[in-house]
């Protein structure tokens, strides 16, 4: 089920940019549910066809996971498009940056988010590097947590606890990728990320952002984080 983006005096578009069919699911379900809430528009870019992630002959496995893709998408209310590069080879080189580019100058998003430049998967890191490029200095860049949090410093937190239902439906969507399993590790890893926030009841996902001339400052294209809790004296210690 499609969450329904509420009404904004100021809509603004987002790029997502993953490197494989469920990434954004997995990385980023709960913020886009969230961005549409707000009604923003969120665009979601596949760099790579997924071929190599599981048992299938590639080509079926490709066309499989490109269905997948798109009923995930439908779920979070994202627009989509398959940039088709091929699963496990990507790197930062002139080819795939300029493809990126033309897709980020015609989108012209106002906020791209990608993986983090230290995340496990070669894949994830060399994308990291080429939406720099990519980008450049026409918009800003954010990155997203790391697969469970390792060596992921944040600086902003969305409270996504409103859509947790709703980003599992859309990873289960991923059939092919035995998707129970990032059910799990998600929830785990969205639990804890809201716990830092001190509301270890809720949920939420990690961004960070490095301010970089003309892009001091994104918060106005985020949506709200986990709420605050008052610090209450409990007497003399």
């Amino acid at each position: 089920m499609t969450s329904e983006p509420a009404t904004t005096s100021a809509p603004f578009h987002v790029a997502v940019v993953m490197a494989h069919p469920d990434d954004a699911e997995i990385y980023l379900g709960g913020t886009i549910l969230a961005w549409r809430q707000m009604g923003a528009r969120v665009h979601i870019i596949i760099a790579t066809d997924g071929a190599k992630g599981g048992q299938l002959p590639p080509a079926d496995l490709a066309r499989r996971r490109a269905d997948e893709a798109r009923a995930g998408a439908d779920v979070l209310g994202a627009s989509l498009t398959l940039a088709g590069h091929g699963d496990g080879g990507l790197s930062s080189n002139t080819v795939l940056v300029a493809h990126l580019r033309s897709i980020l100058i015609d989108l012209a998003p106002d906020l791209v988010v990608t993986h983090a430049e230290n995340d496990y998967h070669a894949d994830h890191r060399a994308l990291a590097s080429a939406i720099r490029a990519a980008a450049s200095f026409s918009m800003p860049v954010a990155f997203c947590d790391t697969m469970m949090g390792t060596g992921f410093v944040p600086t902003h937190y969305v409270d996504t606890s409103r859509f947790a239902d709703a980003k599992s439906t859309a990873i289960r969507c991923h059939v092919t990728q035995d998707p129970d399993r990032f059910v799990v590790s998600t929830a785990l890893q969205s639990r804890f990320r809201s716990a830092q926030c001190g509301q270890p009841e809720g949920h939420a996902e990690a961004l960070r952002f490095e301010p970089a001339y003309p892009f001091a400052d994104i918060r106005n294209l985020l949506p709200p984080a986990p709420g605050l809790k008052p610090v209450r004296s409990r007497g003399p210690v």
